[in-house]
């Protein structure tokens, strides 16, 4: 071979071997980090369930199965934060307060296209519209969005949520189909995002003289979670376009009385908020999001659809966020003499968490975990 195209040849591969390199080093390493923190999450829960390996499903639950269990996995966490939230007010003073949230309500099909939601149709973050008419049986489907305000945050706790949907009755005379000797139901589902699956929060009759639809199981668990919007989905078996309030131009209404604590519990909540980038490196509380979908786990795990895993993270200097006196003479006498280790920034708060699966033998059970979620974190 010429001497000139073995030069060529040796160019070339050098070159493909700067180009392997380069794209090694451009990987982000967050990347690699979140992989890695997925992994050991993954572990962790099949250690806690005692289960080698997610079970492989043979025989699936019917849809009204799956959405008997997602109720009671509901009632669980409420009664979890019900539970909490009485051993804490004992000792916690606090105050009511009414708030006047303004949602927004939009039919299908008139949902702007944009990220797709569990059920195929458009989430309203884009600015185009969709294609399609509405089925004249029903259901008759409408998104509901709710943001967090500066007023609305979450130190508060829901005592109730009553949205002002209708303005006028159900029995109004000349409401048809209304007038027929069926009750019409609304069934109230939670939108979990473009891969999770909507969960029922329920179904009921419409009570033909009430104006409001009592939307506290939505609110309670929104309100005390991360989420900055609440995405409801409200399928109604009448048409009931003509007596909703925003029929006419106006602006719907949810009512959310509430109760603000003034003591321990808000500073546990104020910890909740806590983010490691206005921490300077310092111990905090750092959150991961875990999708159960995007983790393949969709098959096994019924509820929730996802979680924040909160892990502490950061230095400890001396006097910052001490466990125990010891925790102080230990970081002072790190700050004299490296051969002493610093404290560590650990966990000093968790909530529970309910974890509806299935187990390795193809039941339906759901597992609670005590120290699932960190609340807040110090220097031990």
């Amino acid at each position: 071979m010429p001497r000139a195209l073995r030069d060529v040849g040796a160019a070339l591969t050098c070159l493909q071997l700067l180009l392997l390199l380069a794209g090694v080093e451009l990987r982000p390493h967050a990347w690699d980090e979140d992989r890695l923190q997925l992994e050991a999450i993954k572990k962790g829960i099949l250690e806690r369930l005692r289960m080698p390996a997610p079970p492989v499903i043979r025989h699936r639950l019917d849809q009204e199965s799956i959405r008997r269990a997602q109720r009671l996995y509901q009632q669980k966490v409420a009664e979890l934060t019900g539970n909490r939230s009485r051993e804490e007010e004992g000792a916690v003073p606090g105050t009511g307060r009414l708030h006047r949230l303004t949602p927004t309500l939009l039919r299908w099909p008139d949902i702007p296209r944009g990220q797709q939601d569990p059920r195929g149709q458009q989430d309203p973050q884009g600015d185009q519209d969709l294609q399609g008419d509405q089925d004249p049986c029903g259901p008759y489907r409408y998104h509901l969005l709710l943001s967090r305000t500066e007023a609305f945050h979450r130190q508060l706790r829901v005592m109730q949520a009553e949205l002002k949907l209708f303005k006028q009755s159900l029995a109004s005379p000349g409401m048809s189909p209304l007038d027929a000797s069926v009750p019409p139901r609304v069934s109230i589902y939670m939108l979990g995002g473009a891969h999770g699956t909507p969960q029922l929060l329920r179904s009921q009759e419409l009570d033909r003289d009430a104006l409001s639809l009592d939307l506290t199981a939505a609110i309670q668990p929104w309100a005390a979670g991360p989420e900055d919007t609440l995405r409801l989905e409200l399928a109604f078996t009448a048409d009931v376009s003509a007596l909703l309030a925003t029929s006419g131009g106006e602006t719907l209404v949810l009512e959310v009385e509430t109760h603000e604590t003034t003591g321990r519990r808000a500073r546990r909540a104020r910890g909740l908020e806590e983010e490691c980038g206005k921490s300077d490196g310092k111990c905090c509380l750092k959150s991961l999001k875990v999708s159960f979908q995007d983790i393949g786990w969709s098959d096994w795990v019924i509820a929730p659809n996802s979680y924040y895993m909160r892990f502490c993270e950061g230095s400890c200097p001396h006097n910052y966020k001490p466990a125990s006196m010891h925790a102080q003479i230990k970081a002072r006498m790190h700050s004299l003499s490296k051969a002493t280790p610093p404290p560590c920034c650990v966990p000093a708060g968790y909530d529970p968490m309910v974890l509806m699966h299935y187990d390795g033998e193809g039941r339906l059970v759901s597992s609670l975990f005590e120290d699932m979620l960190v609340t807040k974190c110090h220097c031990a």
